[in-house]
C-alpha cells in the first residue's frame, strides 16, 4: 500500500488536490485505525480522514500527475472524445461518472465536450443548463489545482496551458 509522506500534496477523488496533513492511529464511528488526514486545498479549513485499511477509498487517493504524465495526457487527449448525451438524467449520471473517477484525461474530455455544447449554445443565444455549468467549473477546477502544482504555475495560467499545447 502507497505511504503518503506528510507536507506532500495528493489527490483524492472528488476533493481533488489535498496536502497530507498526518498520518495517525484514531477511534473514527468507534473503530480504532490508522487514518490519512487530508487538508483540501479548495477548503482548506476542512479536514478529510482517509482510512488507510480501506482498499476502496486508499483506491481513489493518489500522487500528483508529473509533469511527463501531463504531457502524455496532453498529447493523447485528441484520440479518444466523450460525446453528448441529450437526455439530462443520463448526461448527468455518465458525467458525474466520469468526475467520480478522477481519471484526469477524461476530465480534460469532458471540459471539451461541455465547453463545445456551451460553445454551441451561445451560438444560438442560449446557456448552458445550470448543471451542467457547475459541472464543468467543477472539472476545471479539479484539473487546475492539479496542474498547477505539478507544473509549478499559477492556477490561472493553467487554461492558457492547456490550451497553447492542445492547439500548437
Amino acid at each position: 500500500m502507497s505511504q503518503f509522506a506528510k507536507g506532500s500534496y495528493v489527490v483524492y477523488g472528488k476533493m481533488g488536490v489535498c496536502e497530507v496533513l498526518d498520518r495517525q492511529v484514531m477511534a473514527i464511528g468507534g473503530e480504532k485505525g490508522e487514518y490519512y488526514v487530508l487538508g483540501p486545498v479548495s477548503d482548506p479549513r476542512s479536514s478529510v480522514y482517509v482510512p488507510c485499511d480501506n482498499v476502496q477509498l486508499m483506491g481513489r487517493l493518489r500522487p500528483l500527475l508529473t509533469h511527463q504524465e501531463i504531457e502524455a495526457m496532453l498529447d493523447d487527449v485528441d484520440n479518444r472524445q466523450i460525446d453528448w448525451v441529450d437526455d439530462r438524467n443520463q448526461r448527468s449520471a455518465a458525467f458525474r461518472a466520469v468526475v467520480s473517477s478522477g481519471d484526469r484525461q477524461e476530465l480534460l474530455r469532458l471540459i471539451r465536450c461541455l465547453y463545445r455544447k456551451k460553445q454551441e449554445k451561445v451560438a444560438d443565444g442560449k446557456r448552458l443548463s445550470s448543471m451542467d455549468e457547475t459541472l464543468l467549473q467543477e472539472c476545471i477546477r479539479l484539473v487546475e489545482e492539479e496542474f498547477a502544482l505539478a507544473l509549478d504555475i499559477p492556477q490561472y495560467e493553467v487554461g492558457a496551458f492547456i490550451r497553447q499545447r492542445l492547439d500548437g
